[in-house]
């Protein structure tokens, strides 16, 4: 028996025979949730399962539908990883009630306590668990056997995570529970933390094309290169989701490999977020106030999300600054305008083609604005012209020295 196990069972004893709960023998995050599961009449001793109706739990899976559609094939994945072992895979509301539940038949349909849909989690039902405490804490929680306030949960380690949406805001958890598997539980930890990124990125593919459509509509000039680089990000988020899938069948066998490819797959998760952001600021057609926003930042970000384009059209973006520049702008109304500099310079290289962008300050002339060069060099030049800089300027913030 562990130190922590001992510590955590001496804890559950003094609990149970005075009340008191030793702060000393729990891990911060646990003694949190046995003080609320406490304070909200938890019984340490009696699991009271508690369910909404079947009308209600109808009502309440229509109104999930959306949410329980996109999490599904994650749940697939997390079960697939848990192989034989006895384990359950659960989707929670918001509100901590089960929405969707996989794993081998054993644990979700014959063992105490059984969690269906329409089961409430909450820990003021049932005390420290993966959906529940999750929830509350607004973050990653493990609890371990004994860590449980509820004693019928004794024989599990239970792992959960709260799901964001696009605007950050809960909308769920994602939990796993495995019966006397310390092992599968640390395979399921790497799956489950990925999952619930990719679940998250799911909502924002999902408001892209709520966007692309908008722009379509209302400023269809502009949908052909956005429709074209969303299409270029998603495929981030594709090569997520297939890393993800194969890590999970892997994990079992070949844990080197799949630790690989589940790393492959957050730092595509990554890309996808961060490309993802860029081009919803691209998309809109909001005008804000003019405020210091980094020039060089903007540019940067752009050569980024541009990447995939410059390279089907076999151009290399080359930029050059000495410095930081910071200037005075709408960060949004700043990218559009540099996107467009960029086609512009895309559809002047032509294939083969460089574009160099240069950033400076127009010392002479105006040295209170920022000068941004986008310099076309196609392979073969027809003419001079050909080589004639599109040029953007914006004032630079005043504390820029």
């Amino acid at each position: 028996m562990s130190p922590l196990s001992s510590d955590v069972i001496e804890a559950g004893r003094i609990y149970r025979s005075t009340g008191a709960i030793p702060i000393d023998k729990l891990r911060p995050g646990i003694y949190r949730a046995w003080e609320r599961a406490h304070l909200q009449g938890a019984n340490p001793h009696i699991l009271q399962v508690e369910k909404l109706s079947r009308l209600e739990t109808e009502r309440l899976l229509e109104r999930n539908s959306y949410l329980i559609d996109v999490v599904r094939p994650y749940l697939q994945m997390l079960w697939q990883t848990a192989g034989r072992d006895c384990h359950a895979v659960l989707l929670g509301s918001r509100d901590a009630i089960v929405l969707d539940v996989i794993g081998d038949e054993q644990t979700v349909c014959h063992s105490e306590p059984c969690a269906v849909p329409g089961t409430l989690m909450s820990e003021a039902v049932a005390g420290v668990n993966g959906i529940g405490t999750s929830l509350v804490e607004e973050n990653f929680v493990e609890i371990v056997e004994a860590e449980h306030f509820i004693n019928k949960f004794y024989p599990f380690i239970c792992q959960g995570t709260p799901l964001r949406n696009d605007q950050g805001e809960i909308v769920g958890a994602l939990s796993v529970v495995v019966h006397g598997g310390a092992n599968v539980i640390q395979r399921l930890k790497e799956i489950l933390l990925c999952a619930s990124q990719g679940i998250e990125a799911e909502f924002v593919v999902a408001i892209l094309e709520k966007d692309v459509r908008r722009v379509l509509a209302s400023n269809p000039n502009n949908y052909q290169p956005l429709e074209e680089l969303r299409q270029d990000i998603i495929q981030a988020h594709q090569a997520a989701r297939i890393q993800l899938e194969m890590g999970s069948r892997l994990l079992v066998k070949r844990l080197d490999y799949a630790m690989l490819l589940l790393q492959q797959a957050e730092k595509s998760i990554q890309i996808f977020r961060r490309r993802s952001k860029i081009w919803r600021n691209l998309a809109s057609l909001e005008v804000g106030t003019p405020q210091p926003v980094s020039l060089t930042d903007a540019i940067r970000d752009l050569v980024d999300l541009l990447s995939t384009e410059a390279a089907i059209r076999h151009i290399e973006i080359v930029t050059h600054w000495n410095q930081p520049i910071t200037v005075v702008a709408d960060s949004k109304s700043l990218l559009r305008n540099l996107f467009h500099y960029f086609l512009q310079a895309f559809e002047s290289a032509n294939k083969g083609g460089t574009v160099e962008v240069e950033v400076g300050v127009d010392r002479k002339p105006n040295p209170e604005l920022a000068r941004v060069s986008f310099k076309p060099m196609p392979v073969l030049n027809t003419s001079p012209s050909n080589q004639t800089p599109y040029v953007f300027t914006c004032p630079i913030e005043k504390n820029y020295s």
